[in-house]
């Protein structure tokens, strides 16, 4: 399965070339889209990752579930969506709120938001700035380490299947299989995606939530797991909440853009601006990261011959691939979070 793993890397750089030839530069082609909306598509990867962290592989129909479960998310979707749960995690920051609050008593409210609107950068320079880049970067190493350990589940799943005799079968109709996932991806998770339950935690605005002081907060470590309940509650992050994260710069755009939409819901100017929070939302580096776990799954799939191995593909390409575009924005700190160069006042 090594081998296998190189050989689709290498294809699915080349075709990640072909698809961003055919694909506009432009992430708006969807049209405005709402900050609850994107939340509901991030909701769902998270949904379905606790669903698969419950599940078993006794059989070819558990395997196909599992298959199409992990590869039923829009890769533009899913973009918007983690970064606005990072935005309403942002805005969750007293120090933040405060300071993007007094910028605006200073330079002006509609100064400020042209601020955030032209340059996120700004947002993450203001007073409380680091405050919140702080939370974002805890949130996003947590939701990473949780993806990537359902992940390792599976991995190990897929070595201990090739001495099921169904798992160690040539995988029928392969081709079939390969373009079904490809057309759950173009598709997107469906309305149902998400449990009733969790939906209304999902609405939140400024300043309703303590994600520093309680993990199970919106926003916190443990928030997709406290949302699932019963049993399944547990930690995953691994490292410790106390732990201190700086900023990977060629990542950093996602956090600033998080923080210029928080910015946005503390000046209480989303729905005003909301053609301008559909295009923050619209990451390109982290849509090209996810294009890529998901190009490579596809191509694992496709080189794939027996059963145990399209395990293999779901946990390397379909999560661990997609946690490590989460967690790629923080990079653990032995000292201290390194300061944010930023505009307007300061800590």
């Amino acid at each position: 399965m090594r081998s296998l793993a190189v050989w689709t890397t290498t294809a699915a750089v080349a075709l990640l070339g072909v698809a961003n030839a055919q694909t506009p530069a432009s992430t708006d082609a969807a049209g405005s889209v709402d900050l609850q909306t994107a939340v509901t598509a991030y909701a769902a990867y998270q949904s379905d990752v606790s669903e698969l962290r419950s599940s078993t592989m006794r059989d070819a129909n558990a395997l196909e579930s599992a298959l199409d479960r992990v590869s039923r998310h829009n890769r533009d979707a899913l973009t918007r969506g983690w970064v606005a749960y990072g935005a309403n995690t942002a805005a969750q920051s007293p120090a933040f709120v405060q300071g993007v609050r007094d910028a605006a008593a200073y330079y002006g409210r509609d100064a400020v938001i042209w601020a955030v609107t032209v340059d996120p950068s700004y947002a993450r320079g203001l007073r409380g700035g680091q405050e919140a880049t702080n939370m974002l970067l805890a949130s996003a190493n947590a939701d990473s380490a949780r993806i990537i350990s359902v992940a390792d589940r599976y991995q190990e799943m897929a070595y201990s299947l090739q001495n099921q005799r169904w798992a160690n079968a040539v995988a029928p109709g392969q081709a079939a299989r390969v373009q079904r996932v490809r057309s759950l991806g173009r598709d997107g998770a469906p309305s149902d995606a998400v449990p009733t339950a969790v939906a209304p935690r999902l609405s939140v605005t400024p300043l309703s939530f303590s994600p520093t002081s309680d993990p199970s907060a919106y926003g916190g470590r443990r928030f997709w797991d406290a949302v699932r309940g019963g049993d399944q509650v547990v930690e995953v992050a691994s490292t410790p909440a106390s732990a201190s994260w700086r900023v990977n710069a060629s990542r950093g755009e996602a956090l600033d853009r998080m923080a210029a939409v928080a910015a946005l819901q503390a000046l209480d100017a989303v729905n005003t601006n909301q053609s301008a929070v559909s295009r923050l939302i619209a990451d390109p580096r982290s849509r090209d990261c996810i294009e890529m776990a998901q190009l490579q799954l596809y191509q694992c799939m496709s080189a794939a011959r027996f059963r145990y191995e399209n395990a293999f593909c779901l946990g390397q390409h379909g999560l661990r691939d997609i946690g490590l575009c989460i967690g790629a924005v923080a990079q653990p700190d032995a000292t201290a979070m390194t300061p944010v160069s930023g505009h307007g006042g300061r800590d």
